[in-house]
């Protein structure tokens, strides 16, 4: 990773997504992006994660474990500054996803297109600069 670019957190456990999204991101918005597939493992990276300008957070994580609201919540927790989105393919009736809007979250859904993913994180980018 480079210093001086803006990073991005990818929370997903798609292993493909994970692999595809830095060639992206990096590609097409010159920034860095730490990709996790758990709670756990963003945890872990807590001080670069909280320095990240944007994080996209999976909704769904698999049975079990801790998810994207989890996510959202120990980044809120712990003072993240950045804007946070949301990916989801079938989860949009989450409970607590009404919580996560009035936070101002906005929701991805899956698939997604890259021109949408990079319009929206640029401005995110714009807004956090």
């Amino acid at each position: 990773m480079t210093r001086n670019r803006p990073k991005i957190v990818f929370l997903d456990d798609s292993e493909d997504l994970r692999e595809l999204m830095p060639i992206v991101l990096q590609t097409m918005l010159g920034v860095d992006c730490m990709c996790f597939a758990s709670v756990m493992e963003m945890e872990n990276q807590a001080d670069e994660v909280l320095r990240a300008k944007v994080a996209i957070l999976d909704i769904n994580l698999g049975p079990n474990v801790p998810d994207g609201i989890d996510a959202f919540h120990w980044l809120k927790k712990h003072g993240f500054q950045g804007k946070i989105f949301f990916l989801t393919g079938h989860a949009r009736t989450h409970p607590q996803l009404a919580l996560a809007q009035t936070n101002g979250v906005e929701i991805f859904e899956k698939p997604l297109h890259p021109d949408k993913l990079i319009s929206f994180v640029s401005r995110a980018l714009n807004e956090t600069t």
